[in-house]
């Protein structure tokens, strides 16, 4: 197990925008990933890789003078310790499922959600968590870790029709995102993110059998504001889209 402060993040995307944007979430969503290195190409990366600490990269498929594919096929080539996040549009998401064949970690679909962009850092934490131990990993064991854990679902219960930042919660109990999110998924089988999704499509449902509030006012209440991604969200949960599940359970 190698002891280390911080995961390092290096983003590769042409687009200036869409760094800082990323930089500035993965910062806000959980701060035991550091961004060490931005970079607006693929050969620029690989120079960085080179003399970098790195654990973590965010790459665009679409970048000039090496494409995204092309940098993770050399990521994982030449450095295979490296878990590698593919952003990738609509447009280009059957090449996005091939380079998770070939070695990708996982992917992100632009415009990056916050709820999705938080799932994958989960993801990525307790993969990490198999190699590296983080400074603080034991701050729960003063209080004890399943009374977190049962804190934690008690809130996400009482507020999963808000906006819920897990890192801030987090940071209520002295430690990491990826420590709680470590506790939570051993204890439950399932990462406070899946269990706050989970929660959201049930109340979703719900709504949509037994009243006959607007899809829109249906998403807010159930904790997504946007109509958009809540229907996406419920279609990928439920197999159907709201107006299609309200129709075969109204009633």
């Amino acid at each position: 197990m190698i002891r280390i402060d911080h995961y390092n993040v290096l983003i590769a995307d042409d687009e200036y925008m869409v760094r800082q944007s990323v930089s500035r979430r993965i910062a806000e969503i959980d701060d035991s990933f550091r961004i060490a290195a931005e970079c607006q190409d693929g050969k620029e990366a690989l120079q960085a890789l080179e003399g970098g600490n790195i654990q973590v990269v965010f790459t665009d498929i679409r970048m000039p003078e090496m494409d995204g594919l092309e940098l993770a096929k050399q990521i994982h080539e030449q450095y295979p310790e490296i878990l590698t996040v593919i952003l990738t549009g609509y447009a280009d998401f059957e090449y996005a499922q091939e380079a998770i064949r070939q070695g990708v970690f996982d992917y992100l679909l632009k415009p990056v959600s916050e709820d999705k962009l938080t799932a994958i850092l989960e993801k990525l934490s307790l993969r990490l968590q198999q190699d590296y131990e983080l400074p603080g990993e034991d701050g729960a064991q003063g209080r004890g870790s399943e009374a977190i854990v049962r804190d934690t679902e008690k809130y996400l219960k009482e507020h999963f029709r808000e906006e819920v930042d897990i890192g801030t919660l987090a940071e209520e109990y002295g430690f990491s995102a990826a420590y709680l999110s470590r506790i939570f998924t051993k204890s439950r089988g399932e990462s406070p993110v899946r269990f706050l999704t989970e929660l959201r499509i049930k109340e979703a449902k719900r709504l949509l059998a037994t009243t006959d509030e607007p899809i829109a006012r249906v998403g807010e209440l159930s904790g997504y504001p946007d109509q958009f991604y809540f229907s996406r969200t419920f279609r990928k949960e439920a197999g159907d889209n709201p107006s299609a599940y309200r129709k075969k359970n109204k009633g």
